[in-house]
Parts: structure tokens; C-alpha cells; sequence
């Protein structure tokens, strides 16, 4: 027997308990909720639509907003429903007399598995059998996660989220009582902790927890342990990755998670394209390990129009951006900055893909593009190396250390120079680079240079680097130009230091060559932005060498000699005309830096009649007329100066 109405509903067609929601999840809500200011405009559109939707990214507090607009509607029990129900067979079983809809209900379905499946049709039926029963419903969603346009109207956006700090106070408040709360957030190493556990992104449910955690804390000892807070904290976010990462629901989910984290904040087109040559890698070697042949293998299907870029970012936990500077494009990144080492470290050590990682990322170091390789090697390579240094250093870093490819010695000084940081491996890494440094194969040589260029290893670099410079080998001279770019590069007060070793590499016979070739490399590669130094400026970049020399007097001697030896070396004279025009077509576009110019060619050409003339015979090309491409004011400023000088 049945004291009352009994509600019994139906999901497709099988007897379903409903489960009601939380009293404890309804109690928070109700006394420790930081209500947005666009709550107003939900609660009308509930009342208006009986169905609504709530669309945001993780961290904007749907849930929570969801209850508090049924709890501020519903006259009777809120309901908690299953993620995975079908919401087409829901609608149909409301609509019949299988399934009858409790007055004053409300429904809270979070999330739902077949939300892609949802259409006007299904919505209009759901929307329609609650009005018939006076009853609401509150569906949450990602963005990105409808299907149908036409729905649109029913959704609302979260675009203002609480502070996380407001959040932690709201619960305290209701946890401790205002003064306990107040008192507690009033220190500063309390405020501090929460500010670094929490960071300044959307992060409610987060909040709520840490909330949870200070006041347990504060209830049973009258104080709290930061320490034990952090520690808290940590293994939270430790479950929670992995819970994360091990429900990435495919490969090609897998791939384009850790093409992300090693090219994280790269344009989306290198993040894709990365993506899909791991996964073709992948997918090659379970064909082999299942016994498959190239000819005979079972694919899985690759549709490239399944999953959305905006929804496979949800997923990833990601976001997009536009690009710097107003370049048109985007670029695409984590939102937890840590996720991207905890990724590749995570798919390392727990999946047998290390061979299938390391061939992909021998792939990248040699992109065409600068950015991808540098990536590869520093956010790839590096965090492995930090991560297996043996494994890593036998099977990459003392293989590529001799390899005819520059782009592969580079890329194992990118990766000592993250995988460094760790001070075991900075122990070990620097025996082994002392090694390369020792070896007369130039491609060791090599390799160490461009390691003593990013300071990967505790050392004098400038000073190891001029050692290098009486080695009779090209290979090496272009090494410790590119090694000395990246100090003056890192540092330009190490420029002094570099034109310094320079200068008395190129007045030594047994150096000269090699310290030219280096001199016009840090010349040409090494700039300044000049919105730095300048603003006014009318181009992006000068050379730094140019600017430093006119800004800084102790520079100019050793900046001028140098000059005229390049111009005067019968071996690199080309490169070093090269250079000069290189500067002279930014000068053309810059009036400032073509002052700079004027004064550099001068100080060259005073008291040195020869390099006057290869001046002279620089800017007469800039203008002659079978030049598509002419430089008349910087030969202008040129010629005068150097009639100036009598040349």
C-alpha cells in the first residue's frame, strides 16, 4: 500500500529509480554560493522556457548555478538524473502514460552522454511535457558540445565566473561562520596559499574543495597547516589528471593530447598536423605487434570531420587564441600550463610507446619550421631526458651528438637544456659534453658548442666557445656563431665579452676565418624587437650588434675591427656583403636605423681606404639598375658619408 501519489518514470521503456539530489549538494548551494551577475537573466529564462540550458567551460560553476535556479524554482523534489540517458526515449516516455512527471519538479541532468543527439524535435517534446506537469529542467553542457543550431535560443552562456578567491570566502563564511572566515583570510600567507593553489582562471568546484579542506583543518585544530593544505592539494590534482588523462576516449584523442603538450602554444595547423603523424605511427606499430602487413592491416576509421577542433580542445581541457601581435591565425594551449610535461610524462611511463615517441620527435626536430623543432627538442626530448636521462642519452642525445645533421645536434642541446635543470642530470650531462668538447670529431665539437650556447652545463661559455674558434673546420665556426647568438641573444650584456674574443680570434692567424664566419653570424641572427627600444619605430627588428654598438661606447672598437676584417676576408667577403645589405633593406624602412648605419659605415671607412671602397661598391649594387628590388635612401645616406670620409 501506497500512502499518497507514487511517480514512477520510465526511461527507454525500463523502470527507472530517480535519484534526488544531494542534501548536502543542495545545502551548499544554498548558503555558500557566489551568484554571477547574469543569475537574474538565467532564473527569467527558466520560468520562461521550463528547459534550459546552461553552456560553459570548465570551472564557471554550471552545476552550482543549475541547482540554485531549480532550487529557486521548484515546488517539490529536485532530481539528480543519470548522465547517460537517452533524451529522445526520455521525451517520449514523459509524453505517455508509461512516465508521468511528478508537479513541481525539478530535473538536473549534467553533462549528458547524448547530448549530440539532442534536436529542436526532442527538445521541443521534453520542454512541452514539463510545462504540461509544471515541472523545470536544467541540462549543463560544455562549449562546443550542441549539435543543432536551432537550439541556440534555449542556451544560456556562463561568461562571468566567480573569483576563486570569493568562492573559498562564501564557504568559509558558511562553514566557520563570517568572523572565523574574515579572521583567517585576513593573514597573508593564508590569502597567498590560496592565490597559488587556485591561480586566477575560472576554478569553483576547486575552490569549494580547498574551502572544504581550510576548514576541516580549522575545525578540529583551531589553526591551519599550509604544508599539509599544499600536500592536499597536490594529490587532488595528481588523481585528477590521471583520472583525466586515462579517459581520453581513442588514439587519435591520445595523439592530439601529446602533440599538444609538446608543442603547446603553437599555431593549431603544427598542433594538427604533429597529431596525425604520431597517430599514423601509432597505428603502424599495433598492425605490426598484431601480426598485420602493411597491405593487409585494419585501420581504424579516420574521419576527419568527427570531432570539431573547439570540441577536441573541451576534451584536452584546452583553448584557443588568437595570435600575437595581431597575426592572423590562432594558437592553441592548455589551460593548466603544468599539463603539457605531466602529459608526455604520464604517456611515457605508463604506455608501451616509448620506441613509437622517440621516432615521432626524431620526425620533429627536423621540421621545416624553427618553432616545431625548437619545441621538439626543448618541451619533447628535454622532458624526457629529465625524466629516463640513461635511456635517453643512450638511445638520442650521443647519437644525434654525432650526426652529419645540424638540425639533430641542435636539438640535443635544446633538450640538455631543459633536462638540466634537474642537478643529477646537469652532473651527468656535463662529463658527457666534456666529452664531445675533448673529441676531434667536429660533430661532437660541434654539438658541445651549440650546449655551451644555451648554458646547459655550468661553465665559462664565451671563453669555452673561443677555444673552439682554432679548430679548422666549418662546421664548428658555424656552431659557435649560432652558441655565441644565443648568449648575446639570452644576455645582451655578454655582448661585450663576445665582440671581445672575436676580435682577438680574427688578429690570430689560426682563428681568423673561423672567428669571421662566427662574427657575421651573431651579426645576422641576433636582433632586437623594437618595440622594446623604440616604439616609434617603423620596423619590427634591428640588429642588435648595430644598436648595441650605438647605444654603448666601450662596443664600437672591437664592433668597427671586426667589421673590416669581415669586409676585407677574401673567404667570407660575400657572406659578409651579405650581412651589410640585409641591414641596409630594414634601414631603408627605418630612419633611425639608417642614422645608425651612416655611422657605422663611417667609423669602417675613416683611416681604412679599402673597406671604404667595398662600402662604396655595397651601395652602388643597392641602387643599380638591374635590381628588382633598389635601396635608394640607405644608399643615399651611404654614398654621402663616405664622400664625407674622402673614399
Amino acid at each position: 500500500m501506497v500512502g499518497g501519489d507514487k511517480y514512477v518514470v520510465l526511461l527507454s521503456g525500463k523502470r527507472s529509480r530517480l535519484r534526488g539530489l544531494s542534501p548536502l549538494v543542495a545545502e551548499r548551494v544554498r548558503y555558500a554560493y557566489c551568484a554571477p551577475a547574469d543569475l537574474p537573466d538565467a532564473r527569467e529564462a527558466l520560468v520562461r522556457q521550463r528547459l534550459l540550458i546552461l553552456r560553459g567551460d570548465d570551472g564557471y560553476g554550471k552545476s552550482a548555478m543549475a541547482v540554485r535556479l531549480l532550487l529557486g524554482s521548484c515546488r517539490g523534489t529536485i532530481y539528480h538524473l543519470n548522465g547517460g540517458v537517452d533524451l529522445t526515449s526520455l521525451a517520449d516516455e514523459l509524453e505517455n502514460d508509461h512516465g508521468v512527471i511528478e508537479p513541481g519538479a525539478g530535473f538536473l541532468l549534467e553533462r549528458p552522454e547524448d547530448i549530440g543527439n539532442l534536436g529542436r524535435q526532442t527538445y521541443e517534446k521534453v520542454q512541452g511535457a514539463l510545462s504540461q506537469a509544471d515541472a523545470w529542467m536544467v541540462v549543463t553542457v560544455s562549449t562546443g558540445d550542441l549539435a543543432d543550431g536551432e537550439l541556440l535560443a534555449g542556451v544560456r552562456e556562463l561568461a562571468d565566473a566567480p573569483q576563486p578567491m570569493e568562492v573559498v570566502r562564501a564557504h568559509l563564511r558558511w562553514r566557520l561562520g563570517e568572523r572565523h572566515a574574515e579572521r583567517l583570510l585576513a593573514r597573508d600567507d593564508v590569502r597567498e596559499v590560496i592565490g597559488e593553489l587556485l591561480g586566477e582562471l575560472p576554478a569553483c568546484r576547486q575552490a569549494g574543495e580547498l574551502a572544504a579542506a581550510l576548514g576541516e583543518q580549522y575545525d578540529f585544530h583551531g589553526a591551519v597547516d599550509l604544508e599539509r593544505l599544499r600536500e592536499h592539494r597536490a594529490r587532488l590534482e595528481a588523481e585528477d589528471f590521471e583520472i583525466w588523462a586515462e579517459s581520453l576516449p581513442d588514439p587519435a584523442t591520445h595523439s592530439f593530447a601529446l602533440a599538444l603538450a609538446v608543442l603547446n602554444g603553437l599555431p593549431q595547423e603544427d598542433v594538427v598536423e604533429a597529431a596525425r603523424s604520431l597517430r599514423d605511427r601509432l597505428e603502424d606499430a599495433s598492425a605490426r605487434r598484431s601480426g598485420l602487413n602493411a597491405d593487409r592491416r585494419e585501420l581504424s576509421p579516420k574521419d576527419p570531420f568527427r570531432t570539431p577542433l573547439r570540441r577536441r580542445l573541451t576534451q584536452l581541457r584546452a583553448q584557443e587564441l588568437d595570435q600575437p601581435d595581431g597575426e592572423p591565425g590562432t594558437v592553441i594551449e592548455y589551460k593548466d600550463p603544468g599539463y603539457a610535461r605531466r602529459v608526455i610524462v604520464h604517456a611515457w611511463t605508463q604506455y608501451d610507446i616509448q620506441s613509437e615517441l622517440l621516432d615521432w620527435l626524431a620526425g620533429l626536430v627536423v621540421h621545416p619550421a624553427d618553432h616545431v623543432r625548437v619545441y621538439a627538442a626543448a618541451s619533447g626530448l628535454g622532458v624526457l631526458a629529465a625524466e629516463s636521462y640513461r635511456h635517453i642519452e643512450r638511445r638520442v642525445l650521443v647519437p644525434w651528438a654525432y650526426s652529419d645533421s645540424p638540425a639533430r645536434r641542435v636539438a640535443v642541446a635544446y633538450a640538455l637544456s631543459v633536462a638540466c635543470q634537474n642537478t643529477w642530470v646537469r652532473d651527468q650531462a656535463r662529463a658527457l659534453v666534456d666529452g664531445w668538447y675533448a673529441d676531434e670529431r667536429v660533430a661532437a665539437q660541434a654539438t658541445a658548442a651549440r650546449v655551451h650556447g644555451l648554458c646547459a652545463v655550468p661553465g665559462r661559455p664565451v671563453e669555452e666557445l673561443a677555444r673552439l674558434l682554432t679548430v679548422d673546420s666549418v662546421t664548428v665556426a658555424v656552431a659557435v656563431g649560432s652558441a655565441l647568438a644565443d648568449l648575446v641573444a639570452d644576455d645582451p650584456d655578454v655582448a661585450a665579452s663576445v665582440l671581445s674574443v672575436l676580435r682577438a680570434g680574427v688578429e690570430s692567424h689560426r682563428s681568423s676565418r673561423a672567428a669571421t664566419l662566427a662574427f657575421l653570424i651573431v651579426a645576422a641572427q641576433v636582433v632586437v624587437e623594437t618595440k622594446d627600444v623604440e616604439p616609434d619605430a617603423t620596423v619590427p627588428e634591428w640588429p642588435t650588434l648595430l644598436h648595441l654598438a650605438h647605444r654603448r661606447h666601450e662596443l664600437r672598437d672591437p664592433f668597427v675591427r671586426l667589421w673590416r676584417a669581415a669586409l676585407n676576408e677574401s673567404f667570407f667577403h660575400d657572406e659578409a656583403e651579405q650581412v651589410i645589405e640585409q641591414w641596409a633593406r630594414l634601414a631603408e624602412r627605418d630612419s633611425e636605423l639608417r642614422e645608425m648605419l651612416r655611422l657605422l659605415v663611417g667609423a669602417i671607412a675613416h683611416g681604412d681606404m679599402r673597406s671604404g671602397r667595398i662600402l662604396r661598391a655595397c651601395a652602388e649594387n643597392w641602387v643599380s639598375a638591374d635590381r628588382l628590388v633598389r635601396l635608394p635612401l640607405t644608399a643615399t645616406v651611404v654614398r654621402a658619408q663616405l664622400d664625407l670620409e674622402g673614399v
